[in-house]
């Protein structure tokens, strides 16, 4: 499935890219535009390679995932008649600091979108807090950059050392699989739960050869039963052989 190459209705051709900036990355800045509607995420090459075919990438498993899964696609950033990034609308990000019943409600929710994700034989490959998005109550997953069909899945080319397993931390030549974002499950559940990221990057200069070594969330953090049995249910998720 190609990005259609015809007009979108909510394709830009210019913008003021001086809006309020949100995230960054190696190859793409994500920002509202200046009356903070939409988001833009641009892409960029510090070597000037054409961005488009990444551009594209993203698009199409925004498209593939559906909107039951991933934030809504409102268009392309045209600049220059270069296909530099696409346009989503402005959603709300979590707010962890928000009641029990809220997170447990939202764990419910993420385990559905991440349920019709796989029905769709589609990997996210970078599943954490930080990726997912409230839109009208209902919860949905950004940042597609990371994610691969499954028919197609090669090793992972992007990812979060914290929210990656063991086996994934010693063998991260393996094919990306379901396997990956289920572990990223748990311990976004544990996220969730707790407010606060697995591990104090302070405290972990070497993060992915100490989870190789079996570091991972603690569980006797989590005060829950039924929440901490679920986490440790993910935690298990493994291929075969791995």
């Amino acid at each position: 499935m190609a990005t259609p190459r015809w007009a979108w209705p909510g394709d830009l051709d210019h913008v003021d890219l001086d809006g309020r900036r949100l995230a960054a990355s190696g190859s793409a800045i994500v920002r509202t535009t200046e009356d903070e509607r939409l988001v833009l995420k641009a892409f960029y090459s510090l070597t000037e390679e054409d961005v488009a075919p990444q551009v594209t990438r993203e698009l199409r498993m925004m498209l593939l995932a559906g909107e039951d899964v991933s934030v809504k696609v409102e268009g392309r950033l045209i600049i220059q008649g270069k296909l530099e990034g696409f346009v989503m609308p402005r959603e709300t990000t979590l707010d962890l600091g928000l009641p029990k019943a809220t997170k447990r409600h939202w764990i419910e929710q993420l385990q559905s979108v991440v349920r019709s994700m796989h029905n769709k034989d589609i990997i996210h490959g970078d599943l954490k807090p930080d990726n997912v998005l409230v839109r009208n109550g209902q919860l949905v997953l950004c940042d597609w950059g990371a994610a691969q069909l499954k028919a197609e899945a090669k090793q992972p080319h992007e990812g979060t050392t914290a929210y990656q397993s063991a086996w994934r931390c010693r063998q991260y030549d393996l094919p990306l699989c379901k396997a990956d974002d289920l572990y990223a499950l748990g311990v976004t559940i544990w996220h969730i739960w707790l407010g606060r990221p697995p591990f104090d990057a302070d405290k972990h200069e070497f993060l992915d050869e100490e989870i190789a070594d079996g570091l991972r969330p603690d569980l006797d953090a989590v005060d829950d039963k039924t929440v901490r049995s679920l986490i440790e249910m993910y935690l298990k998720s493994a291929p075969a052989g791995a």
